[in-house]
């Protein structure tokens, strides 16, 4: 049974799995004791007034970006030399998120798009929000953990398939391009519904920004190191809410991957979701 640690009672640093506790001391726990982790995968508050149960959302703009600007200079210290953060955000503020990103020596990889069509909007003034970005940055610029086979996606014609695609190389050489069995390489709009409607009443909580388990477990197998075929690595997510991050890599690992992670969370309520998810796993 999975249950999760009171970082009051005991040291966070050597833990995995679900923490109890401000993700500020946890972070600052865990730079104290050396971890490092390969991934760091999560969706912070967006400052847009959402009731987590706290006021984290509802801050005052140059506050909220004061104290994501020094997570994002600490975080930075807990990544492996070939680790990468993803950090999910909104229209308003991602751009000061990814000035942070590059202001604390981050490397740029990618502005990526989840994009879904089941959402709904709450303005007629304005046009209905299909889509939201997540920055991608690694610690170096020259090695970064991209696994492309993991995460093909079907072709959408194979008529061009049918004859030679020729192209010429850097030194001007002719090649053949020939198509993937696994399929096309994912672009950078990321298609996966919202948890809305009858279809996910299964997997939804009362958790206000939810992510699916179907966009987090592809966003693990794009970044997580993989040894011996297997998805070999560790993550953190200091932002875990109501637990998808640690419960998509847990149903991973019952597949026989071994991935390692912590999930940090200050409320209590959604800790208590995050292991009850575990536990029916």
């Amino acid at each position: 049974m999975y249950s999760y640690l009171e970082r009051n009672n005991a040291p966070a640093a050597d833990y995995q799995g679900v923490i109890h506790a401000s993700c500020d001391d946890v972070i600052d726990d865990l730079i104290a004791s050396g971890r490092k982790y390969d991934l760091i995968l999560t969706d912070p508050p967006y400052n847009v007034g959402m009731d987590f149960g706290n006021n984290t959302d509802s801050l005052p703009l140059d506050v909220f970006l004061s104290e994501m600007k020094a997570r994002i200079y600490k975080l930075k210290e807990l990544l492996t030399d070939e680790g990468s953060i993803i950090w999910f955000g909104i229209h308003d503020y991602i751009c000061y998120i990814q000035i942070f990103m590059y202001e604390a020596g981050l490397s740029y990889r990618r502005l990526n798009i989840w994009h879904y069509e089941n959402g709904f909007s709450r303005s007629k003034k304005e046009p209905a929000t299909h889509y939201e970005p997540f920055l991608w940055f690694s610690k170096s610029d020259k090695k970064w953990c991209y696994n492309v086979d993991e995460v093909r996606v079907p072709y959408k014609s194979t008529e061009r398939l049918k004859s030679p695609v020729k192209y010429k190389d850097s030194k001007g050489n002719e090649k053949i391009w020939v198509p993937s069995e696994k399929g096309s390489m994912r672009g950078d709009v990321w298609d996966f519904p919202t948890l809305a409607g009858k279809a996910f009443k299964e997997e939804r909580t009362e958790h206000p920004t939810q992510k699916p388990e179907s966009l987090i477990t592809e966003l693990i197998k794009a970044f997580c190191p993989m040894k011996g075929g297997k998805f070999n690595g560790s993550i953190l997510d200091p932002f875990h809410g109501s637990g998808t991050l640690g419960v998509c890599c847990e149903k991973l690992n019952k597949q026989g991957h071994h991935i390692i992670w912590t999930g940090v969370e200050i409320e209590k309520k959604w800790c208590d979701v995050a292991i009850s998810r575990l536990n029916s796993i």
